[in-house]
């Protein structure tokens, strides 16, 4: 069986008169969560190691005590998961640490904090379909889903109305005006590929088209998404400009001052971070329906890990969304046995895709435009890239010499291109969903007569 979890973020009506219970209960809740920091970090550490990040271990040494200080007011379960959240925030810490980053010493006890997020399993909260009951220092608040008037297509109407999904752990988050539960669904599949096995007329698996590998690459400007397949998904120079004016007004409200300002600015940052994932998703879940649409067994991205070391300082660069739209697509994808995976990311944009080409030039590249010294092969820059992305991980992360062909000497794997697929000993071969619509207008030069002549 595979386990899927789904993330939905639903607006929550509370009482008026049961908003101070919450506003209560986060001070013990961050005390606690303090606490077990207190704990996991001594007072000078020298090494990662020198972090404790074992949640059992914590538990041990503190439950019984943090109880004590809350006066047994605060439930026996947000004491545990308040242990949990520092464990998991100094564990994020030890690997930043190992990576080279700078790190400081998580700070949960900050009460100028306007917002604030507390973690409930089902023993600390009761989840219905239309309302969740938590648990708080004075008792227990029953606070009501605000739904929009049309559920069909929506996040909630696909995951908590549908029964067959679950709820799970959840957090309550207080963004400085209004709640909000991220409400964790979970529902369990059958752990089947997405291609039945082909046999032969005796029944022997003929490893026919095993693997087929959609590339996807993320960009700062222009298109988010571009994938081999020729698809351009998200603007990421609208998300720019909305990030722009949204620092811009930060500023204005940090140069103001007052207690309003602070807190409108504090509601500011909750309304980004949803605006952001959000956008996060919208991409996402339109690289799942084109790895669905062509049968892709594999997505592969760049492997953008440290990328904040090796790029420009630019806020674009710094604050972008590549893991976000990789992780998302990643569990979106689960449920239908496709993996999400990552290749090395050198001169993805510089070399030429076609497979009878060697060329990599980072004059090959001019913006948007690719086009390359040597063959002269002309195509939209990102494209190009999707390309080389997919077609790499196809070649040294799937098609090794064992596996690269079967006894009958059919290729077992495939790239997903604009009107079909190539294998890895250049092969083209032509598959039932070409589109009968018009090309995306950056990829327009790119026909099918290229792809027949091996672009990779």
């Amino acid at each position: 069986m595979v386990e899927s979890n789904r993330t939905v973020v639903i607006p929550l009506w509370v009482p008026e008169e049961s908003r101070s219970d919450f506003h209560q209960t986060i001070l013990p809740y961050a005390y606690c969560q303090q606490e077990a920091v207190n704990h996991c970090w001594p007072d000078t550490p020298k090494q990662p190691d020198d972090l404790q990040t074992s949640k059992r271990d914590v538990e041990d040494a503190l439950y019984d005590r943090l109880r004590e200080d809350t006066n047994e007011q605060l439930h026996s379960n947000l004491v545990q998961k308040a242990i949990k959240d520092a464990t998991s925030a100094i564990s994020s810490c030890k690997t930043s640490w190992e990576n080279g980053d700078r790190i400081s010493k998580p700070d949960f006890y900050d009460r100028d904090r306007a917002g604030y997020t507390m973690t409930y399993d089902k023993r600390a909260a009761t989840y219905g379909r239309y309302e969740a009951t938590l648990s708080t220092l004075n008792g227990t608040v029953t606070c009501r889903y605000e739904l929009p008037a049309e559920l069909e297509g929506t996040p909630y109407g696909e995951y908590v109305l549908d029964k067959r999904w679950s709820f799970s752990t959840s957090k309550l988050v207080f963004d400085g005006d209004r709640f909000w539960l991220h409400a964790v669904m979970q529902r369990q599949f059958r752990d089947d590929p997405v291609y039945t096995p082909q046999t032969d007329e005796s029944g022997s698996d003929t490893h026919e088209d095993t693997h087929r590998v959609l590339g996807v690459d993320l960009n700062v400007d222009g298109a988010t998404a571009v994938t081999s397949t020729g698809q351009f998904y998200g603007n990421a120079d609208a998300l720019n400009a909305y990030r722009s004016e949204q620092e811009q007004l930060r500023g204005e409200l940090q140069q103001t001052g007052t207690r309003s300002a602070h807190l409108r600015f504090q509601q500011r940052r909750g309304v980004e971070w949803r605006y952001y994932d959000q956008y996060a998703h919208h991409v996402a879940n339109s690289i799942k329906q084109e790895a669905l649409r062509v049968r892709a067994t594999h997505v592969a991205f760049e492997n953008l890990t440290r990328i904040r070391k090796r790029i420009s300082n630019l806020p674009k660069f710094q604050q972008w969304l590549f893991k976000k739209v990789r992780k998302y697509t990643e569990y979106k994808l689960e449920r239908s046995g496709v993996t999400v995976d990552t290749t090395k990311p050198a001169h993805t944009s510089q070399a030429c895709s076609r497979t009878d080409c060697d060329c990599v030039d980072e004059d090959n590249r001019d913006g948007k435009h690719f086009e390359c010294l040597e063959c002269g092969y002309t195509v939209n820059s990102d494209y190009n890239a999707a390309k080389n992305i997919g077609f790499r991980y196809l070649c040294e992360e799937l098609s090794s010499p064992a596996s690269r062909t079967c006894s009958s000497g059919q290729a077992t794997s495939q790239l997903a291109l604009v009107s079909g697929t190539l294998s890895p000993t250049g092969d083209f071969a032509e598959h039932e969903w070409v589109s009968t619509d018009k090309p995306h207008p950056q990829q327009a030069s790119e026909s099918s007569d290229s792809e027949r002549s091996r672009v990779g």
